[in-house]
């Protein structure tokens, strides 16, 4: 197998010729809108290879867009894959959910799910290629997740980078669930932040909890300044009650699946709750831990990062 990547993160941020490289290969990239559940615009993105009858989905995480999934993106197109991403409804370039576009909202937890549906049936499918494969990302995995128990069929294998089977909370879930449901009820109009919660704020990389890498969050927040029109602040309570019941069943979605399903679990993550994970363990969902990595696995250091491709890559060849 060859190497998983191609930058390092050195000549990933330092080197004009590798930035080059990124913004000549992305030039290539297709990009569009599908109607989702309920009406609303998904966008999405796509690179069809040319000598390659295999390809990924991309199922993002929480307040994402897949303009921040270029380098990965790059990095399995050159391992030989034809490679599709949607932004979930409600972030990145897709339809907002709420007056304010900084507030993370879903009306139902399986709208996501739905939509995933939607763009494998009208843009995946029809390539019609012969080895397909799901990755995603925290909620990008829940999501992934049950897609999988309700459309078993579609994938040969899927592998989640942190997803979340359950959320780090400050106090017990049951309490958080019932005031978070009671204040849902309260803001039914107007949905609310949770507590504490407000618009996106650019957080510097000194004490962040999502990677190690200064280099890659350096990229991730520049992209964030650079187009506005994707960034996110915090989810809104009825956000938060859909994804803690959505958590719960995705554990048990998991632990029953199908579909051979790979969980990468970040050893260092403080954001998704990884006992989640290791509750879905069983059948034919396993699970590797990446030492020392924060909750943003494909955007961490060079060792931790190319250790989770490489599993991934392998685990993709088994079937």
């Amino acid at each position: 197998m060859t190497k998983p990547h191609v930058f390092s993160e050195e000549n990933f941020t330092g080197s004009k010729a590798g930035q080059q490289q990124l913004a000549t290969f992305w030039e290539q990239v297709s990009t569009g809108f599908i109607s989702g559940s309920k009406g609303c615009n998904i966008a999405w993105c796509s690179i069809r290879h040319p000598h390659s009858d295999k390809a990924i989905v991309i199922s993002n995480g929480r307040v994402e867009s897949f303009l921040k999934y270029q380098e990965l993106i790059f990095d399995l197109y050159q391992q030989g894959f034809s490679v599709y991403a949607l932004d979930h409804r409600g972030q990145g370039l897709s339809g907002r959910m709420t007056a304010n576009p900084c507030k993370g909202h879903v009306g139902q937890f399986d709208h996501y799910v739905d939509d995933l549906h939607s763009f494998i049936v009208e843009v995946v499918k029809p390539a019609r290629h012969k080895q397909l494969y799901l990755l995603g990302h925290s909620m990008g995995g829940c999501i992934g997740t049950l897609y999988l128990q309700k459309h078993p069929q579609t994938f040969r294998a899927a592998a989640f980078s942190a997803p979340m089977y359950g959320i780090r909370l400050p106090a017990p879930k049951a309490i958080i669930r019932v005031l978070a449901k009671l204040l849902d009820k309260l803001s039914a109009s107007d949905p609310w932040y949770v507590l504490g919660g407000g618009d996106y704020k650019c957080q510097p990389f000194a004490g962040n909890d999502l990677t190690h890498s200064e280099a890659r969050y350096g990229v991730y927040r520049t992209l964030y300044q650079s187009r506005p029109q994707i960034q996110l602040g915090s989810p809104t309570n009825h956000w938060l009650v859909q994804a803690l019941d959505a958590s719960e069943r995705a554990i048990d979605a998991a632990r029953n699946t199908r579909v051979p399903l790979l969980i990468l679990q970040a050893e260092q993550d403080s954001i998704v709750d990884n006992s989640g994970q290791d509750a879905a363990l069983g059948g034919l969902c396993e699970k590797q831990v990446i030492p020392g990595a924060r909750h943003e696995i494909f955007i961490e250091t060079d060792e931790r990062r190319t250790l989770a491709l490489q599993t991934v890559l392998a685990f993709f060849a088994r079937h």
